[in-house]
């Protein structure tokens, strides 16, 4: 069966093998690679104190977390999250006044 599909798809001509692509995603889109932001030992050693003296635990779930771009919530409608090598704090519902 594989064999058969490999042929098949083989024999295709670009032409078709462009609307093959097309529809495939149309049905499912290309999954976007991960985001992640690059940091040093020592700059993960910073943020991990900072989310320490916050209050937070500093493990390494919540450090993934804010290096992939995430937010931890921190109370009073407020997030925590780390841009531009420093870990900031902005209100989650600014948008909506």
């Amino acid at each position: 069966m594989r064999r058969e599909l490999q042929e098949y798809l083989h024999s295709m001509s670009k032409k078709e093998l462009r609307e093959l692509n097309a529809r495939l995603r149309m049905v499912k889109p290309k999954r976007r690679k991960g985001y992640r932001q690059d940091v040093d030992n020592q700059q993960r050693l910073q943020l991990e104190y900072e989310l320490k003296s916050r209050g937070f635990d500093g493990s390494e779930a919540e450090i993934d977390l804010l290096l992939r771009g995430g937010s931890i919530p921190s109370g009073a409608g407020l997030r925590v999250f780390y841009r531009n090598q420093r870990l900031q704090e902005d209100d989650k519902w600014r948008q909506w006044y």
